[in-house]
């Protein structure tokens, strides 16, 4: 068993803006990596798109640059696993082409869909209390309001873009399409596939498709693939890409994860109540649960996780570090005639330096960071970002701070809502993501929440980590149980007693920015095509 723990794997992390490949030990080392950025498509109405062949190109061109470093022996090189963005659609023909972009997670364009779908005589929060009622005891949710998941694509699909929908052979999630491309198999995770409102998600040890639900839908069963457990191995590489990389034959694909419940798992949150915190492109707090159960009103519930025969809870926010970006390429660097040149390439570092030189509270400068809507707590497609509280003596440290500061506001609400649902304060939090390489936000979390924040060892790369450990598990050279001993941590951040009052302030305020304005998002978006 120390044997194969020594061993490695390319772990695949594909997410919204980057692709990245590493070289992870089975116990969660990372020894190298490369990235590269993946372009998205956002269209009028909604729509929100990339080309999966483009992913593809993206990965196998950073695993050649990896593999071509001989920083780790072919031979030591044991198994290969994905972890991607989740709740997105990739159609497929039979043989295996892609008849249509990726529809992503952002596109809002199956909402109407979805309305028609759960729409009846007697209603409670928007959705006929017979088809809620019925929904909610089987999955633990229900499609969303804002189309942004499995079911509002195909349903998009199926009643817009007809000839792709009948073209399809197969409607894989992302991290199905990855898999694909690796081993020849057409498969779905049950961690993925529980977030479709198809499956039926009572005995977290049998998450299986539910074939009324999949017939309310209208949705046609044989475009659905096999539904396999992340650990599972689907065999060996395909010969043709185990020879384009220069690995062995020989080498396992195990199916692996969406982002979400791998960053778990690479966090070292793997028990009941251990909570982990991630800051990327957008911010999810997650919680594995020993129960199944659904808040409504928050749009909280127990779903499948990665880890088989278990529940996790997951709060996500739309945007987080995508703000920073944000600034950096429409404000402070924008490719235009005002620019005042190319972004360095440490703008992160540029930005964490300037927002340190502005106090907790930034001068009372509130920024409210729905840009695309938001999640949780709160489902709103109409909500939007801004600055509130701006003036002639704010600055520009004030400005940036205040983006980290809101982000964190968006946590702690969603942190309010879990905790009740967990009936515990959950402390410490692990928190991982680009956003977690700044111990200045990691602080600002801290003070914002009033929890330890623990930082993980090498934070970007955690759903690489959380990658590698279910490859470990699924070749058996471990159990879940034993991640958290392998699991390193660089610092601990407590909350700073001095900044409670400000923050709690703060916070009252950011809330009632959004009970007070949201008719007005609504009034000012709902009729506009702003979604783009």
């Amino acid at each position: 068993m120390p044997d194969i723990l020594e061993k490695y794997v390319l772990a695949i992390d594909l997410g919204t803006s980057a692709a990245k490949v590493a070289l992870v030990s089975l116990q969660g080392e990372v020894c190298c990596w490369e990235s590269q950025s993946v372009p998205l498509h956002v269209l009028p109405g909604g729509g929100a798109e990339q080309d999966p062949d483009e992913w593809w190109r993206a990965i196998l061109t950073l695993a050649k640059r990896l593999l071509g470093k001989g920083l780790v022996r072919v031979e030591d090189i044991v198994a290969v696993c994905p972890n991607t963005q989740g709740a997105g659609t990739v159609p497929i023909d039979r043989d295996g082409n892609c008849v249509g972009n990726a529809i992503i997670w952002l596109d809002t364009r199956g909402a109407e869909w979805n309305a028609r779908l759960l729409n009846g005589p007697i209603r409670l929060q928007g959705f006929d209390v017979f088809k809620l009622s019925r929904w909610i005891r089987i999955t633990g949710g229900l499609p969303a309001r804002t189309g942004k998941d499995f079911i509002g694509h195909v349903l998009f699909l199926k009643n817009e873009r007809p000839e792709v929908y009948r073209q399809a052979h197969k409607l894989l999630e992302v991290d199905g399409y990855i898999d694909y491309r690796l081993s020849g198999r057409l498969i779905a995770t049950p961690d993925t596939m529980g977030m479709s409102w198809l499956t039926d998600n009572r005995n977290p040890n049998r998450i299986v498709y539910h074939e009324g639900l999949i017939a309310a839908a209208g949705i046609e069963r044989d475009k659905l693939p096999e539904i396999v457990r992340c650990i599972d191995v689907l065999g060996p590489l395909r010969p043709e890409v185990a020879r384009e990389l220069g690995l062995r034959p020989e080498v396992k694909v195990v199916a692996g994860a969406f982002d979400l419940p791998a960053t778990a798992i690479g966090s070292g949150a793997v028990d009941d109540y251990a909570a982990h915190l991630s800051v990327s492109t957008s911010a999810f707090l997650t919680v594995h649960v020993p129960f199944k159960k659904t808040d409504l009103f928050n749009m909280i519930a127990s779903l499948p996780s990665a880890i088989p025969g278990r529940y996790i809870v997951m709060g996500e926010q739309e945007a987080a570090g995508v703000h920073l970006t944000f600034l950096r390429d429409n404000l402070l660097f924008p490719e235009d005639a005002l620019s005042t040149g190319p972004a360095p390439q440490d703008y992160y570092p540029a930005l964490n330096e300037a927002a340190a030189q502005a106090p907790p509270g930034s001068h009372g400068l509130i920024y409210t960071p729905w840009i695309h809507g938001e999640r949780a707590p709160v489902e709103d497609p109409w909500v939007r970002g801004g600055l509130h509280n701006l003036s002639l003596s704010t600055t520009r440290a004030d400005w940036i701070r205040a983006i980290m500061e809101g982000v964190a506001f968006n946590v702690r609400w969603m942190l309010e809502p879990i905790e009740r649902f967990c009936g515990r304060k959950l402390d410490p939090i692990v928190i991982a993501g680009g956003g977690a390489n700044s111990a200045l936000w990691c602080q600002i979390q801290a003070d914002v929440l009033g929890r330890t924040i623990r930082q993980t060892k090498d934070p970007i790369q955690t759903a690489a980590r959380g990658a590698a450990y279910m490859a470990a598990v699924g070749l058996g050279a471990m159990q879940f149980a034993d991640i958290q001993a392998h699991v390193q941590m660089q610092a601990d951040y407590h909350p700073d007693p001095s900044n409670r009052k400000v923050y709690d302030e703060m916070f009252a305020e950011f809330v009632n920015i959004y009970k007070q304005n949201k008719s007005i998002y609504a009034r000012l978006n709902r009729s506009r095509d702003h979604r783009s």
